[in-house]
């Protein structure tokens, strides 16, 4: 069967959901632990006991980033300028204060009006901070940290630069969701991994082979030279694992924890590459013995654009609270493109 864009946007965003929400209660469990509560094979569902899944800050500010792109179709504001506003408004649901008034922010957008996404749920430490001590829209970060928050949430724009393939080339796409990660994240890999991510997302959409995807991808890594050497031999170890054969259980040693993002994203790669059907990949990436739940929604965003919403509704994304408010998003997203 021919996927066509809708169809794989439509399981992007819920695999992304559904991988964040599986690894959601497993995340910081050691391996007894998780032994103990699910045996040899781990987690196969939702584990809530109202039988729910519950996804965390990943979906919840994908889910900004998405409703940044659509306000700025409609009203022309700077792309970088929109992203940071609709951060700003997550964060806002998070209760703390910001140094950038919110009546600047918080009278725009619909996704405030989502209880779902007031709840608290394992929010980063570096997005909070960095959001937290802004002064200036639109102005990148000074830290040094490359975890996965800014990987995490650009999975839209990919999506955004395949449904405008014309306007937004694969250059655009990588220097824009690199900057929009750079508003929290200034280490290189906690934003160059964000620029490599919606390429990738981009290709896939599209209907490119994730085969030749990857590689297309890599020449902005190769042209940064010593700045993108650590995410290419990240991603270079997960192509050659696939390429030897190496099962995922023996491959997660060299994969990494996944509590960076080159590592993250590097995981994903692999289960792109590796994964035979969308079910058996967003298993692997939920039960990953390190970021579980990040691991789970940014590979269930590649393993869902991949395989597309007929293999991703079995999984049953009706479960997950908060389902409506994923929907609605993107039916906005696909409407502002009409």
């Amino acid at each position: 069967m021919t996927l066509d864009i809708t169809d794989r946007i439509w399981g992007g965003f819920l695999g992304g959901a559904i991988g964040d929400a599986l690894g959601e209660p497993i995340e910081f469990l050691s391996k007894e632990e998780r032994l103990q509560r699910w045996g040899s094979t781990g987690v196969q569902r939702f584990v809530h006991p109202d039988g729910m899944g519950r996804f965390t800050d990943d979906t919840q500010m994908t889910l900004f980033t998405a409703e940044a792109l659509i306000l700025h179709a409609k009203t022309g504001e700077p792309l970088l300028i929109a992203l940071h506003k609709a951060y700003l408004r997550w964060f806002a649901t998070q209760k703390l204060p910001s140094r950038i008034p919110p009546d600047t922010y918080c009278n725009e957008g619909f996704l405030l009006d989502k209880p779902v996404l007031h709840q608290r749920m394992g929010p980063g430490r570096t997005c909070l901070r960095a959001l937290m001590e802004a002064t200036d829209l639109g102005m990148p970060v000074v830290n040094d940290s490359k975890g996965c928050g800014g990987l995490m949430r650009v999975a839209p724009i990919g999506f955004w630069a395949a449904l405008h393939p014309n306007e937004w080339d694969l250059r655009r796409t990588f220097v824009v969701a690199s900057q929009a990660a750079q508003l929290t994240h200034g280490n290189p890999c906690g934003y160059l991994t964000a620029g490599f991510f919606a390429v990738l997302i981009r290709q896939v959409t599209l209907g490119v082979s994730i085969n030749d995807a990857v590689p297309e991808t890599m020449q902005f890594l190769e042209k940064l030279g010593d700045t993108g050497a650590p995410i290419r031999e990240s991603v270079l170890v997960a192509q050659d694992l696939v390429d030897k054969g190496v099962p995922w259980e023996l491959a997660i040693p060299d994969l990494g924890a996944g509590w960076v993002a080159e590592e993250i994203l590097a995981i994903a790669v692999y289960l792109g590459l590796a994964a035979p059907d969308f079910r058996t990949g967003i298993l692997q990436a939920a039960n990953h013995p390190g970021d579980a739940d990040s691991v789970g929604a940014i590979a269930g965003q590649l393993l869902g654009a991949i395989w597309g919403k007929s293999e991703v509704f079995p999984a049953l994304p009706s479960q997950i609270g908060g389902y409506s408010t994923v929907t609605l998003i993107i039916s906005e997203l696909l409407a502002s493109c009409r």
